[in-house]
């Protein structure tokens, strides 16, 4: 392409006839200007041109990165979601298998329990039973003959005179009503023994 210098400094030979000289310098001028300005804007138009590749590169190579970007985004929360669901299936079974613990120990705790109230229940029972044998085996003490009053002998008593008391017959008196007491008090603690034991609960 033939630049404005080259344009300018073109020289053409003269013939014998020819066009006018003056005419064709002049209409070679006006060629000249509108050729130099038709030169800057096409060279400004250039520029521009470039220019705009230049930010277009840089918009395509942006909205790669952008694409890359938003591909990496959508994987990662993607991954994020999985192994937000596998954590909640991680923690939903552990959670079940604590209460499922929990409830099988506290399942034992009341048959544990249970079983105590029922041995309880079962000594008491068994204590309560004993204790009326002993209370029916006191009552029968005390309805037999080591705890009632011998008529006779009070009779005896009431009818005594003073010429019948003697130093020696009050003490063979006393002896032989302190012997027949003990031998009957003796009698009634052996039936007690027997019939009552105690319960260590």
């Amino acid at each position: 392409m033939l630049t404005p210098i080259e344009l300018q400094n073109k020289n053409f030979k003269s013939g014998g006839l020819g066009y006018d000289k003056k005419d064709v310098d002049q209409f070679f001028r006006e060629v000249h200007d509108n050729y130099l300005r038709l030169y800057s804007e096409n060279i400004d138009l250039r520029d521009k041109v470039s220019a705009l590749n230049d930010a277009l590169q840089q918009y395509k190579t942006m909205e790669k990165t952008l694409q890359r970007a938003l591909v990496l985004a959508e994987k990662t929360a993607e991954d994020t979601k999985t192994a937000a669901v596998k954590n909640a299936r991680i923690i939903e079974k552990e959670a079940q298998t604590k209460s499922q613990i929990i409830l099988a120990d506290a399942r034992n705790e009341l048959e544990h329990i249970h079983a105590q109230t029922l041995d309880m229940l079962k000594q008491f029972e068994k204590y309560k039973a004993q204790f009326k044998s002993l209370a029916m085996a006191q009552i029968e003490v005390l309805e037999s003959e080591s705890y009632s009053i011998n008529a006779a002998r009070l009779d005896a008593f009431i009818h005594t005179t003073k010429e019948d008391i003697t130093p020696g017959g009050i003490a063979e008196e006393m002896e032989l009503a302190a012997m027949e007491t003990a031998a009957e008090q003796d009698e009634s603690d052996d039936s007690e023994e027997e019939d009552f034991d105690f319960i260590n609960l």
